[in-house]
C-alpha cells in the first residue's frame, strides 16, 4: 500500500476537536502512517494517539509567528499556513506524500478515505493525489460559498502568470490537502527566483491582497498548471458544522468528512442558518433545509411535494 505521513497545526482551542480528528484519520486513513502536530504546547494526548508533537518555532522553521504581523489577519492565520506549505520540506524524515489537515476535521468511513493512486504516462510511473475541491453549482448558499472567490488574486500576487484553473467558481479551500514535496520544491524554486525567501514572498502577497491568503488555493493552481498528470480531481461530500460531537453520533448523509470550525461554536441557531452547510451533497435539498430552517415541517413537505426543487 502506499504511504503518506500527516501533518496538523494546532492551536489550544483545537484541543476539544483534535482527538477526534486524529482518531478518525487513523480509523479511516490507512495510508497515513506518521502524524506529526505542530504548535506552541504539547497535547496530553499524544502517546494515546500515537503522534508526535514539533515546536512552532523549532529552529528548522525559517519564519516565527512575530514575522508575520500586520499583515491584514491575524499572523497565526498565515503561520498555520507556512508550516504546511514547509512541512514536507523540512521536517526530518517525512515521506514524500504529506497529508495537511486541519485540527477541526474529522473523517468518516473506516478504511475507506485514501489520497493516492498510482498513474502512469507513457512508460512513466508516478503517484498521483486526490485533491478536494467544491464549486458553484455544489455549495449551498451558506458563507463557504465566498471562498470560491476570495482567495483568487492571491494566487496571482505570489506566482505573477499563475491563475486558478476555474477562478470564482471553484475552491480548493477543502480544509485539507495531500501535498507533495517535489511539485512543492518546484513552486519554491519558481518563487524563489529573485532571491526572496518563499515566506516572505507568501506574507507580501498576503499584505498586498488584505490578509486573504490560501496555501490550499496556492498549490492547487499551481499543481493544476504544472503537474496536471498528478491530480485527480476530487469532490468528496463533506459538511460544516458547528458540534463535532453530535456529527459524530448522526452524521449528515454521505459525508466523507465534518469540519466543525471552532468560531462556531456557541453560536445560536439563527447565527449558524448561513454557517452549518453540506457541500458536494445534495444541493437543492440543503436550499430546500436554508428556504424552512425555522418554519413548519409541513411547509417542507408542501415544498418537497410541489416540484418546485
Amino acid at each position: 500500500m502506499m504511504q503518506l505521513d500527516c501533518v496538523i497545526p494546532v492551536h489550544a482551542k483545537d484541543f476539544e476537536t483534535l482527538g477526534f480528528t486524529i482518531a478518525s484519520i487513523r480509523r479511516c486513513c490507512p495510508e497515513v502512517r506518521r502524524i506529526v502536530i505542530v504548535g506552541t504546547c504539547s497535547w496530553d494526548g499524544e502517546r494515546d494517539h500515537d503522534v508526535e508533537f514539533v515546536q512552532e518555532d523549532a529552529d528548522f522553521w525559517p519564519f516565527r509567528r512575530s514575522d508575520l504581523e500586520d499583515c491584514g489577519c491575524p499572523s497565526g492565520w498565515l503561520l498555520q499556513q507556512l508550516l504546511k506549505l514547509y512541512a514536507p520540506l523540512v521536517l526530518p524524515g517525512l515521506g514524500p506524500n504529506v497529508l495537511v489537515c486541519d485540527a477541526d476535521v474529522i473523517w468518516f468511513g473506516e478504511g475507506s478515505v485514501r489520497f493516492l493512486e498510482a498513474a502512469t504516462e507513457g512508460s512513466a510511473q508516478f503517484v498521483a493525489t486526490r485533491l478536494c475541491t467544491f464549486d458553484s453549482g455544489n455549495c449551498p448558499p451558506i458563507r463557504s460559498a465566498v471562498d470560491l472567490h476570495r482567495y483568487d488574486k492571491f494566487v496571482s500576487a505570489i506566482l505573477p502568470g499563475l491563475e486558478k484553473r476555474r477562478a470564482g467558481k471553484e475552491t480548493a479551500v477543502c480544509h485539507h490537502a495531500c501535498l507533495q514535496r517535489d511539485v512543492l520544491e518546484d513552486l519554491f524554486a519558481r518563487i524563489e527566483g529573485d532571491g526572496t525567501p518563499f515566506w516572505v514572498a507568501f506574507r507580501e502577497a498576503a499584505k498586498a491582497c488584505g490578509g486573504r491568503a490560501s496555501e490550499y488555493e496556492l498549490y492547487h493552481a499551481f499543481a493544476c498548471r504544472f503537474f496536471p498528470q498528478r491530480v485527480v480531481r476530487w469532490m468528496p461530500t463533506f459538511a460544516v458544522v458547528a458540534d463535532a460531537e453530535a456529527a459524530m453520533r448522526s452524521p449528515p448523509a454521505g459525508v466523507t468528512f465534518v469540519v466543525a470550525h471552532s468560531h462556531l461554536r456557541g453560536l445560536s441557531k439563527e447565527e449558524l442558518k448561513d454557517r452549518e452547510g453540506v457541500i458536494n451533497g445534495d444541493t437543492q435539498a440543503e436550499i430546500l433545509r436554508l428556504m424552512v430552517q425555522g418554519h413548519p415541517q409541513e411547509l417542507l413537505a408542501m415544498i418537497s411535494g410541489s416540484g418546485m426543487l
